[in-house]
């Protein structure tokens, strides 16, 4: 008896320093597209073998910055972070969706869109695509913490 009120009262004190419960995120599990997920690995490969610097890696930057701004996201939600990489100059997309209640605490999905040899279908489209799902269920949902889709 005393071990389950212990680990009731940790558990409720656990809970009680938490996120509140927001009943948008139960549904949004639900909202998952597999048509859009396989439709973005699809548009993902077309794209071509993405080496740092190649110009199907730029074009692999726009095409993610117009997903983004597709699902609703403003171009001030956009940061584009170049840097060189073994001579070639590359760029990380960064998008923030701004908390509520915590908006300089972020929640990071990353992933990354260059490839070596071959379309990233593995490495790394199905994360991409995973990662363009999430954004776009999430665009609309108020969350506590900042999110940053990198």
């Amino acid at each position: 008896m005393k071990k389950q009120f212990l680990s009731s009262f940790i558990l409720a004190g656990f809970l009680a320093n938490s996120q509140t419960l927001n009943a948008d995120y139960a549904n949004v599990s639900n909202q998952v597209s597999q048509n859009n997920i396989i439709t973005y690995l699809q548009e993902f490969e077309s794209l071509g073998v993405k080496t740092t610097g190649s110009n199907a890696n730029n074009n692999a930057y726009n095409w993610l910055k117009n997903k983004y701004l597709s699902f609703g996201f403003a171009e001030a939600d956009i940061a584009k972070d170049s840097f060189n990489y073994n001579g070639q100059t590359t760029s990380n997309i960064i998008v923030t969706k701004t908390g509520s209640k915590f908006p300089n605490i972020y929640i990071i999905v990353c992933g990354h869109y260059d490839t070596i040899t071959g379309t990233g279908t593995n490495d790394n489209g199905s994360g991409v695509s995973v990662i363009l799902e999430v954004a776009r269920l999430l665009k609309n949902i108020p969350t506590e913490y900042s999110i940053k889709f990198i």
